[in-house]
């Protein structure tokens, strides 16, 4: 009636036969539109956003996705949220006139994205990536090519809210492409300045201030059209940027090292779980991890061609990508079916995840970990509390693992999962649907 297997994630190369090859499942999105953005609150939840103004739900890890009604046929370029209420959402779309306006759009929602209410729209500089750091406070950027007689520049912004939109400061009077913070104070912007006369520039600003004031701390020049558009930081010291290629600081931006310039060209999007470990996505389908700090990079199949436009993870273990055409993956294996023998770090904290697949038939995984040795217990149980499986009961080792179910014996319906060891029990529904 039950299937279990365990493997220590860290410990020694694996293949799981509960995932496919490449670590990476294709989710059914529901839309042809490309999208541009993808975020999650945790393994459950989260939104996917991109052309046509489509803003795709998940409560359920992204087995199914539910279309929301953003109000408008924009693209959607960012999407974010504090929790499962309150979001936002930002873009716009060229419109190819000379007097610094295209079309831009500004949403948010109170209630989980049930509705969305238009804050800003029409003529107007692209918004090309927002931050959100809590209800209140929200960061926006934006872009345009102004293209008077003779000549063009670029131009545009950062902007805040801290009283959730009802009014604005311009921050920033430059073009700037990406916003990122650490917390509510700490955060850095990722500017450009071009025109037809070069060089063409990319500046680093940073605020300690939550935005009252930014310093400039770094200048690049770059070739024409290499503008920076990813800055992403794990901390107040490590973070990472691209332009042309994928560029690193270990003192908080002040100076840049570039990486292994081959395997990130060409990338759209960025995600580090920390200084070490670390994805890229890109055209053709390119998925690329780093588990030594972008020193080098290993390529992941995602059985796909397109574009991939976004990434972005709800812990160490499970994410998502999105992408042209409508495109979703997600991984709860880190997209991993090898592991870099470089990955010998223990986790740090116990954690049980969402299995998957979720509903499931017949089989579905369960992952979990734990930071230190000791007695493990997981067990499954019906809707009543009865106990009908004990999955596993031993002493292990500080790790990652993962268990199959198999409920081939069961009916259908809810049933519960409990991970226990010395100082944490935690509980989680699963749903077998034959």
């Amino acid at each position: 009636m039950k299937s279990i297997y365990f493997i220590v994630l860290f410990s020694m190369p694996f293949f799981s036969s509960a995932f496919p090859q490449s670590g990476w499942v294709h989710q059914s999105s529901g839309t042809s539109s490309n999208l541009l953005s993808v975020y999650f609150i945790n393994s459950e939840t989260g939104w996917a956003a991109g052309a046509n103004g489509v803003i795709l739900h998940t409560s359920n890890g992204g087995a199914n996705w539910t279309a929301q009604t953003s109000g408008s046929s924009l693209t959607i370029r960012s999407v974010m949220f504090t929790d499962e209420n309150y979001g936002w959402a930002s873009g716009g779309d060229f419109d190819n006139n000379p007097v610094c306006e295209d079309l831009r759009i500004l949403l948010k929602t109170s209630n989980g994205g049930k509705t969305w209410i238009q804050l800003i729209g029409g003529a107007g500089a692209i918004y090309n990536d927002l931050f959100v750091t809590n209800n209140q406070t929200v960061y926006t950027c934006n872009a345009v090519a102004c293209c008077p007689p003779f000549c063009f520049v670029f131009s545009g912004g950062v902007y805040r809210t801290s009283n959730s939109g009802q009014n604005w400061t311009g921050d920033l009077g430059i073009a700037t492409y990406s916003i990122n913070f650490i917390n509510e104070i700490t955060g850095w912007a990722l500017s450009n300045y071009t025109s037809d006369v070069p060089p063409s520039i990319n500046y680093v600003y940073k605020t300690t201030s939550g935005g009252n004031s930014w310093e400039l701390i770094h200048t690049d020049t770059v070739n024409f059209f290499h503008i920076g558009r990813n800055i992403f930081f794990t901390d107040d010291v490590n973070g990472f940027m691209h332009f042309k290629f994928l560029k690193k600081t270990t003192d908080g931006g002040f100076t840049w090292i570039n990486t292994d310039s081959a395997a990130t060209q060409a990338i759209t999007d960025l995600y580090f779980l920390n200084k070490d470990t670390g994805w890229c996505v890109g055209g053709g389908g390119k998925i690329i991890r780093t588990d030594n700090g972008a020193s080098s990079w290993y390529s992941m199949n995602g059985n796909t061609t397109v574009i991939l436009n976004s990434i972005n993870f709800a812990n160490d273990l499970t994410g998502w990508i999105v992408g042209n055409g409508g495109i979703i993956l997600k991984t709860i294996t880190g997209g991993l079916t090898t592991v870099n023998s470089n990955s010998t770090a223990a986790p740090d904290a116990y954690s049980l995840f969402q299995n998957y697949p979720n509903p499931f038939n017949p089989k579905t995984v369960i992952v979990y970990q734990i930071p230190k040795s000791g007695i493990v217990s997981l067990k499954i149980f019906d809707i009543l509390g009865n106990e009908i499986f004990d999955l596993v009961n031993e002493k292990q080792n500080a790790g990652s693992y993962e268990a199959e179910f198999d409920g081939s014996g069961l009916a259908s319906g809810i049933y519960f999962y409990r991970l226990e060891t010395a100082g944490f029990i935690q509980t989680k529904r699963m749903a077998l649907v034959k």
